[in-house]
């Protein structure tokens, strides 16, 4: 019987693909835990972008939808108006409490009367500030899963449709993981504008005041006779959230163009931790990229020492 034996080139060859398979097992188990790792750190930067997007989309929604209905049925939205300041007149002259500390119970009658001013649409108003390239849909009340999804008004403030007297309150969150919302609303500085669209009525307000102040201080939301408020409540400092950051704004004419900037889709909005992220990411990715080059080509130094 005779036996035969592979030849030195076979047998290389065997060795040669048995150190491949033993390089690429201690590559895959690494480099699939430092993909998962790079998926979860950037999974925030991608939920807040895409809800961002539905946000703005809302409130683009909510814009042309207002247009369609002025142009369609504007007996409707007139008197949803009329209905609207005739709220503001009989029922804003009570204590305005801070948004986060005072809850509201949905069973009460007036909050339930409130609920059906300026309703019936995908939010009940929208608020764009170019400033920081935010345009957002405002909805009734601020529960904690109205202001995951957007701005929130104020019970107990008028509805922002304008008007001598009357000061609007409209409240939005900053430091939630998954959307940008008023993360830059501390950006903003006196002079800037802000733009109110209710119900077809286009309102354009200006920032003549910025102030940090304790959650229980809120006088200066309470109206002022002759003039026409708005302020925007947001959380401050960022991920802390002891004070509250209000920026009050008052009624100017909406001037010829202004409709323009109104009716503008927005754009993306990236912020430093996001930047912070991607860098980081691209950073891992490209020593990820050069570990697995280097241990291959040792590998390789090793398999040809070998045959």
């Amino acid at each position: 019987m005779s036996t035969t034996f592979p030849s030195g080139r076979a047998g290389g060859r065997h060795r040669t693909a048995a150190v491949k398979q033993s390089a690429l097992r201690r590559i895959v188990v690494p480099a699939l835990l430092v993909v998962l790792g790079l998926i979860v750190m950037l999974y925030p930067v991608v939920a807040s972008q895409w809800n961002n997007h539905v946000q703005r989309g809302v409130a683009q929604q909510y814009h042309d939808i207002m247009e369609e209905q002025k142009a369609n049925e504007p007996e409707f939205i007139q008197r949803s108006l009329v209905d609207a300041r005739v709220y503001n007149e009989e029922h804003t002259d009570g204590p305005i409490l801070d948004p986060w500390l005072a809850r509201v119970s949905k069973d009460n009658g007036e909050y339930q009367h409130y609920l059906s001013q300026l309703s019936g649409f995908p939010a009940m108003s929208q608020v764009t500030i170019p400033a920081i390239n935010s345009k957002l849909p405002v909805y009734h009340g601020t529960d904690e899963s109205t202001l995951q999804k957007g701005l929130g008004h104020l019970f107990g403030s008028a509805l922002p449709i304008g008007g001598e007297g009357m000061h609007s309150v409209i409240t939005g969150h900053t430091g939630i993981t998954n959307a940008t919302l008023w993360d830059n609303l501390i950006d903003v500085k006196e002079g800037d504008d802000v733009y109110v669209s209710t119900f077809g009525e286009q309102l354009k307000y200006k920032v003549y005041d910025i102030e940090t102040v304790l959650p229980n201080e809120t006088d200066s939301l309470k109206a002022q006779e002759g003039r026409d408020l708005l302020t925007l409540v947001t959380c401050t400092p960022y991920g802390i959230n002891s004070h509250r950051l209000l920026v009050h704004a008052e009624r100017v004419p909406f001037d010829q163009g202004d409709e323009d900037i109104v009716s503008a889709t927005g754009g993306w909005t990236m912020q430093w931790w996001m930047w912070l992220v991607l860098a980081v990411a691209l950073a891992v990715a490209v020593g990820l990229t050069w570990w697995i080059r280097r241990t291959l080509a040792g590998e390789k130094e090793k398999s040809d020492e070998q045959n």
